[in-house]
């Protein structure tokens, strides 16, 4: 009988594993889909080809951000000499649409990508890595928060929060392997951070991070900070002696942390040649800042923010002191930095350059706070 119990639960432990794979699946799948739908993921084969020839259409800062291209190139390499050789699609498949009806500028497009040469493999790869980005994206978050949050189906409501907001989040942009990329190196960090993982793991983390996005330079302080004990700390009485600095293998470790980024981000643009970065509806500084909270702009950018984060942030600044001092420590190293540099640099309707501090910070805090109501009104 015991037998026959154990071997229960371990079918059910596999039902469960299966079922969860698959709705980490279908999460992922939709934000490609809107990707296609309503951003501009048809052109990822020609920006791709051309950040490969080294002929960006914006050089800086496209053309430094060099390891998903070269993941890509990768996988195009090994597709090319085993699968295609079973199974060449390209030779299988001819697309084409019915002539007494004319298909809209976009699926038009579309078409005319999947019969040029090359474009079809390539589009295979790329829905594969971007596939395989998210279901990284949805795990590492599942695994992040579920340290602050003990409900798992709120966990999962969540995640389907974050792949509706991942779907909202692709104005301007087309499959941006990077950006995903660079979600699963911040939540990796912040995994080996709360669960306490060999800190040794942030050296290859950092290097690799250093070589896909320039955003990854917050990653050695999100380290540091975790290791600083502000318990004693009060805004009330601000003092620097309240707050217990770490120890100095943790200033030194840092140190080089920052030290590998730097030297990375210097040698990717000596490599390739430093150009000055494209100016793209308005020049970085107060330009830019007036285009994204003070002109016509402002408007669509605040509504898409909107659709990706709805009242979150709102909600959290009202409940902040209740939330863990980690995550709140978080939250004041992270996100008024986030939100400062890329209003400053960048158009912020583009509002999958907000993705990390939303699902890092800002969804822990949200789920937290929802058990946290929910057990003092059932105690």
């Amino acid at each position: 009988m015991f037998i026959r119990i154990i071997q229960s639960l371990r079918k059910k432990s596999k039902v469960k594993l299966i079922a969860a794979a698959f709705f980490v699946f279908l999460l992922s799948v939709y934000p490609i889909y809107k990707n296609f739908y309503n951003g501009a993921a048809v052109t990822t084969y020609e920006r791709h080809i051309a950040l490969i020839q080294g002929k960006s259409e914006y050089f800086n800062p496209w053309q430094y951000r060099m390891l998903c291209p070269v993941i890509i190139e990768g996988l195009m390499f090994l597709y090319d000499h085993t699968i295609d050789k079973i199974y060449p699609v390209e030779e299988k498949f001819n697309f084409a649409y019915n002539q007494t009806s004319e298909p809209n500028p976009e699926t038009k497009q579309f078409l005319e990508l999947l019969n040029t040469k090359g474009a079809l493999k390539y589009l295979i790869v790329f829905l594969l890595f971007r596939l395989l980005l998210n279901m990284l994206v949805f795990t590492l978050a599942y695994y992040l928060w579920k340290h602050f949050v003990k409900n798992k189906l709120l966990i999962l409501l969540g995640l389907m929060f974050v792949s509706l907001s991942m779907g909202n989040a692709v104005i301007a942009s087309d499959l941006t392997f990077n950006t995903y990329l660079d979600n699963v190196f911040y939540l990796t960090a912040a995994c080996i951070i709360v669960y306490q993982i060999n800190y040794l793991w942030l050296l290859p983390l950092i290097i690799f991070a250093a070589f896909n996005r320039e955003t990854a330079m917050l990653i050695p302080a999100l380290f540091f900070v975790s290791k600083m004990d502000f318990s004693r700390f009060s805004l009330k009485e601000i003092r620097i002696s309240r707050i217990d600095f770490p120890k100095l293998q943790i200033w030194l470790f840092s140190g080089l942390l920052i030290l590998l980024f730097i030297s990375i981000f210097i040698f990717v643009r000596s490599y390739y040649g430093y150009v000055a970065p494209q100016v793209w509806k308005a020049t970085p500084g107060l330009a830019m800042i007036k285009l994204n909270l003070l002109s016509p702009v402002a408007l669509k950018s605040y509504m898409e923010l909107l659709g990706v984060m709805a009242i979150i942030p709102f909600l959290l600044l009202f409940y902040f002191r209740r939330f863990p001092l980690l995550l709140r420590v978080w939250f004041l190293t992270i996100v008024p930095v986030w939100f400062a540099v890329h209003i400053y640099s960048v158009v912020i309707y583009q509002t999958r350059l907000f993705l990390v501090p939303l699902i890092m910070i800002l969804m822990p805090m949200m789920l937290w706070l929802i058990e946290s109501e929910y057990k003092k009104q059932t105690a």
